[in-house]
């Protein structure tokens, strides 16, 4: 009889115990969401495009202004201003060299500046070819 009394005080204690003890969080289970959302991924989307055309950017000043710089600095010997009432015949016959035909010098400036043949309007700037 005194281990059955020994039982019952041991059960009673161990649900004091349990009572007095804090209970422990209840879990739940969230589903769906927990992701980014559509607007993030805009975001980001937007953030990498800005920054490889940055770099794009970057690399065309960075090693292509260089050549085409150099190339056309090869081809050109000065400039001029077309003033009003001058023509392109009047600056061509100004700076040809001694020894090439005006026709020629004209011939020149037209294809380096891209000139169609028609006016030049006052106040251009026309590139004189390198002899």
């Amino acid at each position: 009889m005194a281990a059955a009394t020994a039982i019952r005080h041991e059960a009673e204690r161990t649900r004091e115990d349990a009572a007095a003890a804090p209970a422990r969080p209840q879990l739940t289970v969230v589903t769906g969401g927990g992701g980014p959302s559509a607007a993030t991924f805009r975001r980001r989307r937007i953030v990498v495009l800005a920054g490889f055309l940055s770099l794009v950017l970057g690399l065309t000043l960075l090693f292509g202004a260089g050549g085409a710089e150099a190339e056309l600095s090869d081809r050109v010997a000065g400039h001029e201003v077309v003033t009003p009432g001058h023509t392109l015949w009047d600056i061509a016959a100004a700076t040809a060299p001694a020894g090439v035909d005006v026709r020629d010098q004209l011939a020149a400036i037209v294809e380096l500046n891209g000139f169609n043949g028609g006016d030049v309007p006052a106040w251009t700037v026309v590139l004189l070819p390198h002899r």
